[in-house]
């Protein structure tokens, strides 16, 4: 092969990648994690979970709902089969309840537009998420925020152990 094919195959492989690179950075991206914090509202300063949204992309995204799950039941195998068979979706959070922020009067600010790169972040106080434990089967939270194309994103769950109940 001559000099000429070899520069033809690289500038062939080097305009593919920055082809793929521009086709995933044109993608809004953003991520939810939980976090124990302590913030000021209203002048009291309160401990609680910090719900954070970071914008990771170049683009501004919508936000439309901020809210919590939390596991309500046990589900074993069977029942993970039937409801994968029946609403044809993979999913990994059967039996988990969501409940949105506005139930226990937190203001998250949405809808919101969130610029990018920028973060927004919404405190649940401490009574609050151990008023949900208690009704959940384990101990655990996961964030959910919904943008207004209906992209549900998840956080990490997050461990919490309660006192024991005598």
């Amino acid at each position: 092969m001559k000099v000429t094919d070899y520069l033809a195959i690289y500038a062939a492989i080097l305009s593919s990648v920055v082809f793929l690179w521009n086709v995933l950075q044109s993608r809004p991206r953003f991520k939810v994690d939980l976090l124990f914090g302590v913030d000021t509202v209203e002048g009291v300063t309160t401990s609680g979970i910090s719900i954070v949204i970071r914008n990771t992309s170049s683009h501004d995204i919508h936000l439309a709902a901020i809210g919590l799950l939390y596991p309500y039941t046990k589900v074993d195998a069977k029942e993970w089969l039937l409801h994968l068979w029946r609403y044809k979706r993979w999913t990994r959070r059967v039996g988990w309840c969501q409940t949105s922020l506005s139930n226990y009067s937190i203001k998250d600010g949405c809808p919101m537009c969130l610029e990018a790169r920028k973060s927004h972040h919404v405190l649940v106080p401490k009574e609050i998420f151990e008023k949900i434990l208690s009704e959940a089967t384990r101990d655990s939270l996961i964030a959910t925020v919904q943008d207004q194309l209906w992209n549900n994103i998840y956080s990490r769950p997050f461990k919490w152990s309660l006192p024991k109940k005598t």
